[in-house]
């Protein structure tokens, strides 16, 4: 799923968002900084935690002891996610508000990523979430409490109250979040920035200047504009000015040795393997190939796909999948 991100692309602002595109990384904000002043507000139901419903779980007990320890136990957990970071993502790069108040007056851009891309790198254990809008403040319950304890699924209504609800004033935004564990900034793999949009008041030189920093990255570029006799936008694609440079590091990674080990069965595709390895090897984050083979779990016997297992620049073991035409499609380019 594409999902788009809009910036003001001026002054301080302007240089903060270059940096963070060329270090790969996103900033998931504290949700006491987010721009809703009802940010994470909610109603307490203390007098009516409808312990009734849960006789059957309670038998013997003193059910106001467990009240009380249910209601601390909620109070924790609620101080708890407000130490939770938020990135918000829009799932719309045409909304006329969102260029207006997101990204200077349609001065700014809008990044497109892809989702299940962006968070693969270091956000795939976060909670991904739909803001939900509606007119009346969520109130907490002790069901809520008691399914997310039972289950422990970071799509509980808990969640859903607590950190992704919003008034339906707020709808238009169409807005996801990924909800962090803590706030502050994360690393994504470089490839899952797809596209910029700049808006239609935005000037060449802005463009030009995006495109210098991103040279390379396959990125497609666009320009907003109205649409004729009509109240929507509309996208343009832009030529690319450094259209034909190559993405690449200065250092490739080491290749561990014994690395790749060929089986009879995969002999066919060994030049397949050799080449995945050379393509991850120039990846900005890859460190050291440890292992190359084909999927089990992905692909099939008429499409299989390889995949690479290497360390990133940061320590940790990362793993990249190529079918055979994504491949053929890479040294095409190249």
């Amino acid at each position: 799923m594409k999902v788009y991100k809009y910036r003001s692309g001026e002054g301080l602002a302007l240089k903060r968002d270059l940096r963070s595109l060329i270090n790969n990384e996103i900033y998931s904000a504290p949700i006491d900084s987010l721009n809703d002043i009802f940010e994470a507000k909610y109603i307490l139901d203390e007098g009516g935690f409808k312990l009734n419903l849960m006789d059957n779980y309670l038998e013997g007990d003193n059910l106001n002891d467990i009240k009380n320890n249910a209601l601390d136990v909620l109070n924790k957990y609620i101080e708890l996610s407000g130490k939770f970071g938020v990135y918000s993502l829009s799932k719309n790069y045409g909304d006329e508000i969102l260029w207006a108040y997101y990204a200077n007056s349609h001065k700014g851009f809008c990044l497109e990523y892809e989702l299940d891309e962006l968070v693969s790198y270091r956000m795939r254990d976060e909670l991904i979430i739909d803001v939900i809008y509606q007119k009346e403040v969520p109130t907490l319950t002790f069901t809520d409490l008691f399914v997310f304890q039972k289950t422990k699924s970071l799509q509980s209504a808990i969640n859903k109250k607590l950190i992704a609800t919003k008034s339906e004033r707020w709808s238009h935004e169409r807005e996801l979040r990924i909800v962090t564990a803590v706030s502050g900034k994360y690393k994504y793999e470089y490839n899952s920035l797809k596209a910029i949009y700049f808006g239609c008041r935005s000037l060449t030189y802005l463009h030009k200047f995006v495109m210098k920093v991103m040279k390379g990255r396959g990125i497609k570029y666009y320009k907003m504009q109205t649409r004729s006799n009509s109240y929507e936008l509309e996208r343009v694609e832009l030529r690319d000015e450094y259209a034909g440079y190559t993405y690449k590091k200065i250092e490739l990674a080491v290749v561990e040795d014994g690395i790749p080990y060929i089986s009879l069965a995969n002999k066919k595709y060994e030049n397949y393997f050799h080449d995945a390895i050379k393509i991850v090897s120039e990846l900005p984050n890859s460190k050291i190939i440890s292992d190359v083979d084909l999927s089990v779990f992905r692909g099939s016997a008429s499409n299989p796909m390889i995949f690479v297992i290497y360390i990133s620049d940061d320590d940790k073991y990362q793993k990249k999948y190529f079918s055979l035409a994504e491949i053929d499609a890479y040294f095409k380019r190249k």
